[in-house]
């Protein structure tokens, strides 16, 4: 026999068999930044305390692009980064912040990003918060959807007076998907 035939006769039972490992390609990218330029954000004339606030998020055609049959996304928060450019804010006091997501098929939101103020922290115009091990969102589960619900909670002393700042989101991207799907 042959040896081309041979090795069609022992790949045709994996070719019928679904293994996907033979036709699947990986790809990841451990960081990917977005800065928005000079965002503004209201003074709160408050004494210390804790601000809790919920909206819905547009995400539209954000994933639309993506393939649905064969495909494995997720994506992983890393760094939320506000960097204040006017107003002169103190963020100083601000003791600790958090971004939450909840999905439709949720209950509780889960937290993504946080920030913790250093001991002894001086005079700053920039916060850092960053990712916990559950950042991971897989990118099926906002296939359909129009918006996602997050939740930004923030305690202690907040600027007092309007300013405004750069704003960084950093974000990982793992996608697997079956070439056979892709193509055909």
């Amino acid at each position: 026999m042959r040896t081309s035939i041979r090795i069609l006769l022992i790949t045709l039972p994996l070719l019928t068999t679904g293994c996907s490992s033979l036709f699947s390609v990986e790809a990841e990218t451990e960081e990917l930044c977005k800065t928005q330029r000079n965002v503004n954000f209201p003074g709160l004339p408050l004494p210390p305390g804790t601000v809790r606030q919920t909206f819905n998020y547009p995400i539209g055609d954000l994933v639309a692009t993506l393939p649905t049959e064969g495909t494995e996304a997720k994506l992983s928060m890393r760094l939320f980064e506000v960097t204040a450019t006017g107003g002169n804010p103190e963020l100083s006091g601000v003791e600790f912040v958090s971004m939450a997501m909840r999905l439709p098929d949720e209950t509780r939101p889960r937290e993504l990003l946080k920030y913790t103020r250093p001991p002894n922290q001086a005079s700053t115009q920039k916060l850092s918060a960053v990712a916990n091990d559950q950042s991971s969102v897989e990118i099926s589960k906002l296939l359909g959807q129009e918006t996602i619900e997050l939740t930004v909670e923030a305690s202690g002393q907040l600027p007092p007076r309007d300013w405004t700042a750069d704003v960084r989101v950093c974000a990982g991207l793992f996608m697997k998907a079956d070439v056979l799907d892709l193509i055909f």
